[in-house]
């Protein structure tokens, strides 16, 4: 979906801050959440998880596979916001299509996007576990789906969901896959052993990506480190993103063109001189599963 429309509700949403209670706990215990689709498979039903790429923005929420079916709050709160295309039918569809919006207390909200058309009047108050919608495939979206969102400090940080969310199975390390050095609109895959000739500094990319119980299901990872012939370059964590300074920033203060190069994620703008160098890659998913790869490769530097 288009992060403008994120970014354009949550800056209101954070103004709006003085007329709630300030935060005062994010332990997953306190919150008691569950999740918004309830099925024995919900660990073969999540589609995509927090901080991905989408080319050029973060992945902001969980995906989980569903059509309609009952969408239900995660928790007991009050109705914040509510946006449907038959509000405004004449009005260009955004992102998120028809999108329900909770205030749980305490600076915490979440978010229900792609929802069916079809859709009750709901009341201010809303129960821990009751229907506000039905899965579609409204917005910009390729298949039903709910995209799920949670957001603490009013807001201004958007969380990965599966933090506070029952834990779902996945005993599958990610998959670190091959190493690339771009040159413009075109790169080049690295293996170890190969001779590569530089003229420039160019950015060097890698492609991860972890599995569930299904060999089919591709997640990003939580944590990444990149290490530079023994030294770390880069180290990224994807629990959280945060807005500051006009952009949505991780943990780390990153930007997202600091961490992904498109799908991949950037291991850094590197000048290599000539030599042989090592990358190793170490990639963890939100379960704590870990794999590590390294590249040995021989650089001619031609300038």
């Amino acid at each position: 979906m288009k992060s403008f429309t994120l970014l354009y509700l949550l800056v209101f949403l954070i103004h709006c801050k003085e007329f709630f209670p300030s935060i005062q706990s994010q332990d997953k215990k306190h919150w008691n959440f569950t999740w918004p689709v309830h099925t024995d498979q919900i660990s073969d039903r999540v589609s995509s998880v927090f901080g991905e790429s989408r080319w050029d923005h973060f992945h902001n929420g969980v995906d989980i596979s569903s059509y309609l079916e009952k969408v239900h709050s995660i928790g007991e709160g009050k109705l914040l916001y509510t946006r449907y295309a038959s509000d405004d039918p004449f009005r260009e569809e955004w992102g998120s299509g028809d999108t329900v919006w909770i205030d749980h207390g305490k600076g915490a909200y979440s978010a229900y996007y792609h929802l069916h058309p079809s859709h009750g009047n709901l009341e201010r108050s809303i129960q821990n576990g009751q229907e506000i919608g039905i899965t579609g495939n409204t917005g910009h979206s390729s298949g039903g789906h709910l995209h799920f969102v949670l957001s603490l400090e009013y807001g201004r940080k958007i969380v990965n969901p599966l933090i506070y969310l029952p834990s779902i199975v996945d005993e599958t390390a990610p998959l670190i896959g091959g190493l690339f050095v771009h040159v413009g609109e075109s790169y080049t895959n690295i293996n170890s052993g190969d001779s590569i000739s530089l003229s420039d500094t160019f950015p060097f990319t890698v492609l991860i990506q972890d599995s569930g119980v299904r060999k089919s299901q591709r997640f990003g990872v939580q944590n990444v480190q990149f290490n530079l012939n023994g030294k770390p370059v880069q180290k990224s964590n994807f629990t959280s993103i945060q807005f500051e300074q006009e952009d949505w920033l991780n943990e780390n203060g990153l930007k997202f063109n600091d961490l992904f190069l498109r799908d991949r994620y950037l291991v850094g703008n590197l000048a290599l001189p000539s030599g042989e160098h090592t990358i190793e890659v170490v990639a963890t998913d939100f379960h704590g599963n870990m794999a590590v790869k390294s590249f040995t490769f021989y650089v001619t530097r031609t300038k």
